[in-house]
């Protein structure tokens, strides 16, 4: 196939793989790069080249060389920055090296909301650990200390008393490759997901989900979501709004956006934090399952500049997905569950108008134990009649599953 016909997918890892997948589907030769390790994206891929997402000029080279179409990504933050900057040196459309610059350094990103009028909470850049103390005592606790250059809640910590700064620095100076960090405010709300979809400056997506989570001993982490949110229109109207004034004060166009955000008490948003690709944790199944609309064939479409028609949110078929995760590390022995009436060990199920697990290790791999998404072992996506039906399936899955792992 002519190399016109290529994509550059950066990134290996499982969140990347279906998008690998669909890019072939869809006619396109995929090429990947990433860091070399087990990652099950390289066996997906019709090319590979071996070099860090982050290296901008590498990643060039490798868009050159191959004379792709288009560059993106799914799921991961760290390689924004280089789609943009291809984009820019190609002419390819995507992703500005700016907004990428921004949303990929969290400092950025949040003095960008407070100079767009952004609703977020108040924080400070902190350099040092002495700088995170001082700034912790100028907001006022409880804070939220963030490590700025890394996705899937890596390196954050709520912090309470004082007494744990000194842990939670530790913490995130070892997680980041940055120089700097941010102290926020902590906004008590419920916290949820936007994704969004822009294309030519035009939304033509903005879909709420609600999140399960995991809360770790330093924060809450994802481990799945699902659609529909129940969501007045008076707080509809304030999502829309600060998904608006995000994509203007990032200058974000062209491509996935992945929005966190907390619900207050009066319904009014205070945006956490923004991402210039669409959200991991099995986002892209959620939202293709709620709008039936492949998500996955909408960001390769968006990379390739073809048009893309707005989402109809009026009915949509209640979606969730649920990651598969251990506390222990140390190689496995065996992955049980009940999927749809039936019990699976160490295999995927597949059950239409239901759903579908997928398990990523075999028996013998080694495991991690779970503090961020990455460290998922699997996935299982659910599909029901009503909400009520989907979080009670969901239920009914988490306590089925066994998770056996030897030291």
């Amino acid at each position: 196939m002519d190399n016109k016909d290529s994509i550059l997918i950066l990134g290996a890892g499982i969140y990347q793989v279906p998008l690998i997948k669909k890019a072939q589907e869809l006619g396109l030769r995929a090429v990947i790069t990433s860091i070399p390790g087990n990652y099950p994206g390289f066996a997906a891929a019709d090319k590979v080249y071996y070099a860090n997402t982050t290296d901008k000029d590498a990643v060039l080279d490798i868009a050159r060389s191959e004379r792709v179409a288009a560059v993106t990504t799914t799921g991961t933050d760290v390689a924004v920055s280089s789609i943009g900057y291809v984009c820019r040196e190609l002419g390819l459309c995507g992703i500005s090296e700016q907004a990428a610059r921004v949303l990929t350094d969290k400092a950025l990103m949040k003095e960008a909301f407070v100079n767009g009028g952004v609703t977020t909470a108040e924080f400070r850049r902190v350099e040092s650990y002495e700088e995170a103390v001082a700034a912790a005592e100028a907001l006022g606790l409880p804070v939220m200390l963030k490590i700025v250059d890394k996705s899937g809640s890596r390196g954050i910590t709520k912090i309470t008393d004082l007494s744990r700064m000194r842990e939670a620095y530790d913490y995130a100076l070892a997680a980041t490759d940055a120089d700097h960090m941010v102290v926020e405010r902590f906004v008590d709300g419920r916290e949820v997901g936007i994704d969004a979809l822009v294309q030519n400056g035009r939304l033509l997506l903005m879909l709420p989900h609600e999140k399960y989570v995991y809360h770790s001993g330093h924060t809450g982490i994802p481990i799945g979501h699902f659609c529909p949110m129940e969501v007045s229109p008076r707080l509809h109207e304030n999502m829309l709004h600060e998904t608006e004034k995000i994509i203007r004060a990032t200058g974000m166009d062209n491509c996935a956006i992945n929005i966190d955000a907390m619900i207050l008490p009066d319904e009014s948003v205070s945006i956490i934090e923004a991402a210039g690709r669409c959200g991991a944790t099995g986002i892209p199944e959620v939202i293709s399952g709620y709008t039936g609309r492949d998500y996955y064939s909408c960001i390769i479409d968006a990379a390739l500049g073809r048009p893309i028609a707005p989402f109809d949110l009026t009915h949509g078929t209640p979606t969730a997905s649920q990651l598969l995760y251990t506390e222990r590390s140390g190689i496995l022995r065996e992955i049980r569950y009940r999927f749809a009436g039936r019990e699976y060990v160490n295999e995927n199920a597949v059950v239409p108008g239901v759903g579908k697990v997928e398990v990523s290790f075999a028996p013998g791999d080694d495991i991690d134990a779970f503090r961020n998404g990455t460290d998922r072992i699997g996935q299982a996506i659910f599909q029901a009649a009503s909400n009520d039906e989907l979080q009670a399936a969901v239920k009914a899955f988490r306590e089925s599953l066994r998770v056996e792992v030897c030291q």
